[in-house]
């Protein structure tokens, strides 16, 4: 079974503890997936990995301040992304960290 792209989409408050929040987060990110824009991962995972990650981002962010979205794209949704001054998604093996 093909990993699925779950786009990472997020925004933390200028703040001490949100600065603080956000680099943990982007730490975290930057084992599962690349970091394509400011805010944005992309990562493909399996259903496993995802779930570890689902997890990690529960208690690293506070929902009360922070905005964090995921989208997930299958093959079709992968097939179909339009893509302006960068490269197109694309699986590489990653290793967890």
């Amino acid at each position: 079974m093909k990993p699925f792209l779950y786009l990472v989409v997020y925004d933390l408050p200028s703040t001490k503890a949100g600065n603080k929040r956000r680099q943990r987060l982007h730490d975290l990110l930057s084992g599962y997936g690349n970091w394509k824009q400011f805010s944005l991962f992309e990562c493909f995972l399996s259903t496993k990995q995802f779930v570890t990650l689902q997890h990690k981002i529960e208690e690293l962010i506070k929902p009360a301040e922070d905005s964090l979205c995921i989208y997930i794209l299958d093959a079709t949704g992968i097939q179909r992304t339009i893509v302006y001054g960068t490269t197109p998604p694309r699986h590489e093996e990653t290793t967890i960290l």
